[in-house]
């Protein structure tokens, strides 16, 4: 654990008990990293599911890298689809990259590497470099 004021982590979570997707988000980060309170996967997963369930992309992403990586709940590829599509649907440069990048590997979706270029162009679009990184690897593939 770090530092980090225990008065601050003490209004986080009265924010994030309240309701506020932010608050809930910012929590759901501190669980995962350890950082001013233990580090509890499944924590997070709460607090990223709870800003998810208020469409907050990030939280979302978190959700479905919580599925991907196995952190606070098993690992499953296709469960953490549904949450990078409504992130990205929501215009979310970082849902968009990792349904590509689940296209391109096959991983919760059959691999389909015109549908991860047709992503990772629109998440590069929106700005984001590993996409355009992805992109160029991807090259005429």
């Amino acid at each position: 654990m770090s530092g980090r004021e225990p008065r601050k982590i003490t209004a986080l979570r009265r924010e994030a008990e309240a309701g506020n997707a932010d608050a809930q988000y910012e929590l759901g980060c501190l669980c995962e990293a350890g950082d001013g309170v233990e580090q509890d996967f499944g924590e997070a997963l709460r607090w990223f599911r709870a800003a998810a369930a208020q469409g907050h992309n990030s939280g979302l992403c978190d959700v479905g890298f919580c599925y991907r990586n196995g952190r606070g709940v098993k690992r499953d590829f296709a469960a953490a689809i549904p949450f990078y599509r409504q992130a990205s649907d929501q215009g979310c440069p970082t849902g968009a990259y990792w349904l590509g990048h689940a296209n391109e590997h096959g991983e919760g979706v059959p691999r389909d590497l015109k549908e991860a270029k047709r992503l990772y162009a629109l998440s590069a679009g929106r700005g984001d470099a590993d996409a355009r990184e992805a992109l160029e690897r991807l090259g005429s593939k």
